[in-house]
């Protein structure tokens, strides 16, 4: 009931805020997404520096659909989505207010997706990337797909640069005690889970410790190819999650 309160809410006071172009207006999803991740009782910490200078791309490691809220709460940018995701109830309605980018799994259309991401980021805006392209049980980091990685390899005209900058996501920690898998399968989401069941369980658990790590962004021209920046990242990443699952 909290939540359902909370998103008619949010909407209601989004669309006013647009309508009537009121200062602050862009920062009303951010918020949204803290209220939310506190429904689920979720506690976010973070840890490094974020780039917030825009245009970046925030590419982080993908555990589940509560990653949106949770990393929604910190990160300033456009999420980019399987297209199934728009056709969800209700979160596929909410998606498409806060912009975001749905894209098919084709490889043909990579091109054009890579077209699209350029447009946003020669907006000056930033987007948040799952290159791993499928969720996770939470505790391993699969191989980052460098196809949309190509968006970073031209510098839009009028942005100086665009930076990369990974982020890892840790479900650490439950009831104040090192979470184990069956508990992080509370909250990771991945096949053959089935979405309602495991949504309305999420809601009703004890407080749940989760880790941004926020690593050093890097510039495609650091690399030689984009697959060896999509390696560096998924290192990068790998290294952030084996370190925060393993820390008190």
């Amino acid at each position: 009931m909290l939540l359902v309160l909370w998103i008619i809410t949010m909407v209601s006071v989004r669309f006013v805020a647009v309508l009537l172009r009121v200062p602050g207006a862009h920062t009303l999803p951010m918020k949204f997404h803290r209220g939310v991740a506190r429904l689920f009782n979720l506690q976010v910490t973070c840890q490094g520096e974020l780039r917030t200078e825009s245009p970046v791309i925030y590419v982080a490691n993908h555990v589940s659909y509560l990653d949106v809220f949770v990393l929604g709460s910190f990160l300033p940018g456009s999420f980019i989505a399987k297209s199934e995701v728009a056709g969800w109830p209700v979160f596929g309605k909410l998606a498409r207010l806060q912009n975001t980018l749905f894209f098919e799994r084709n490889q043909r259309r990579a091109a054009e997706q890579v077209k699209t991401m350029r447009e946003y980021l020669a907006g000056r805006n930033n987007l948040i990337l799952f290159p791993e392209g499928t969720s996770t049980p939470g505790a391993h980091v699969e191989p980052f797909r460098s196809s949309l990685f190509a968006a970073a390899e031209t510098v839009p005209d009028g942005v100086d640069d665009v930076w990369i900058q990974p982020v890892t996501t840790a479900y650490c920690d439950y009831d104040g005690q090192p979470m184990s898998q069956a508990e992080r399968d509370y909250y990771a989401w991945y096949l053959p889970m089935t979405f309602l069941p495991h949504f309305a369980n999420a809601m009703g658990l004890r407080r749940a410790g989760v880790k941004l790590v926020f690593h050093e962004p890097v510039l495609m021209s650091d690399f030689e190819t984009r697959k060896a920046c999509a390696q560096h990242c998924e290192n990068v990443v790998r290294a952030g999650l084996e370190t925060a699952l393993s820390e008190p």
